[in-house]
């Protein structure tokens, strides 16, 4: 039974992959636009480092939490926003999944060379 959930494992990670190559691959073909450009990227890391600080300030009363939820979700907003405009609503709606994918990856890249 072990060898059922590995196999499942390899193979869903198997097609996440492609489908997110897939959609990379679309983007910049047709559109001419790369959906893990410098852009997303940077809007990535600063939000995650925005939610990050308000978990840190969670217990703040002045909203400080509050409004860096909102600066997160609006530029997690941006990115969508800037995807679609450049493509379609297809590909901007399952390339966020991607988006947030490769900045976690940039951020831990990031943390094994400052280590």
């Amino acid at each position: 039974m072990i060898a059922i959930y590995v196999i499942g494992v390899i193979v869903g990670l198997v097609i996440f992959i492609y489908i997110g190559y897939y959609l990379w691959k679309i983007s910049l073909e047709k559109y001419d636009y790369n959906i893990f450009n410098i852009g997303v990227i940077i809007r990535g890391l600063l939000a995650i480092g925005s939610l990050w600080f308000a978990m840190l300030l969670y217990d703040a009363k002045d909203g400080s939490s509050m409004i860096l939820m909102l600066v997160s979700t609006l530029l997690w907003l941006w990115t969508f926003l800037a995807t679609a405009f450049k493509t379609n609503i297809f590909i901007a709606v399952f390339s966020l999944l991607y988006q947030l994918f490769a900045v976690f990856l940039i951020k831990s890249a990031i943390n094994k060379v400052l280590e």
